[in-house]
């Protein structure tokens, strides 16, 4: 990985370049060696076009546009076994290793700190910032500064509260609810159909779901269910889809207070059905 070659690349690359150009040189530049200037990997990568931000075909028209301005050059052609070199130029005002740095590094043993309090044998500049008598206690802690994330009862509030506080439960509960992203209300029809044995998909999202909320609202649940269940002992059915159309012929659910029709008697009342006595009848011609 060319961490200083990137450096070099954004700091002494020829100002004709483009952004395009300048951006697909880093890219390349951290996949070079830092020494050698050359590519080790392919410059086909994902990494390379994703970093660079091109396609697969502006990335040979930049690369010829790098080489015709001589800040790259293409070493090996890629073979079957072996994938394309490109060498990065050097630059007229590159910091090589020869070159020294122009700020020293600041922590090297030799070069003394500049903040002296956080040297051995200084005192701490910030008296203020430690509690008497404990020098590793935080302000918030101290007896004299109140936590403000404890409230005056003296009960902190957790930052992530557990499964066992109420609101956790409810939170919990409602995610669970909308995981499958069936509405409470359409519940006992999905769950009604399904414990009858009749499994479907139920492909409405969102706004979808109205229609079947409507005709719930209208018909109820229980003819909803027994429509489907008639429907699906005739054939095949695959998605809820199927039933919309039945749905919706369903007439409305009956007024409240609406008392049921009586029923006609029969005369004599119901009988079961007996065999007759005399054999003779079943001899008799049909007519």
């Amino acid at each position: 990985m060319g961490i200083r070659l990137i450096v070099e690349v954004l700091a002494s690359a020829p100002e004709a370049l483009t952004h395009r150009e300048k951006l697909l040189l880093v890219v390349l530049a951290e996949d070079a060696n830092d020494d050698t200037r050359v590519t080790w990997n392919s410059v086909e990568r994902p990494e390379v076009l994703r970093g660079a931000k091109l396609s697969r075909s502006q990335l040979y028209a930049v690369l010829k546009s790098l080489a015709a301005k001589g800040v790259l050059a293409k070493l090996a052609a890629g073979q079957k076994n072996g994938t394309a070199k490109y060498q990065i130029a050097e630059f007229p005002e590159s910091q090589r290793p020869e070159i020294p740095d122009t700020e020293p590094p600041s922590q090297r043993p030799r070069i003394r700190d500049a903040d002296d309090a956080q040297r051995p044998g200084f005192p701490d500049t910030d008296p203020s910032a430690q509690c008497q008598g404990n020098a590793d206690t935080e302000p918030s802690q101290c007896q004299e500064i109140r936590d403000v994330s404890v409230p005056e009862s003296g009960t902190p509030t957790p930052l992530n509260p557990s499964t066992t506080t109420p609101l956790a439960s409810k939170r919990e509960s409602q995610q669970q609810n909308r995981g499958d992203g069936i509405p409470e209300s359409a519940r006992p029809l999905v769950d009604g159909i399904t414990a009858a044995g009749v499994y479907v998909r139920w492909p409405f999202k969102g706004n979808g779901w109205f229609p079947v909320l409507a005709m719930i609202a209208k018909s109820g649940v229980p003819a909803m269910v027994d429509h489907a269940l008639k429907a699906a002992s005739r054939t095949n059915v695959e998605s809820a889809n199927y039933f919309l159309k039945g749905w919706s012929e369903l007439p409305p659910m009956p007024a409240p207070g609406t008392e049921r029709p009586p029923l006609r008697a029969v005369s004599g009342g119901w009988r079961p059905f007996q065999n007759p006595e005399n054999h003779d009848v079943y001899d008799e011609p049909l007519i």
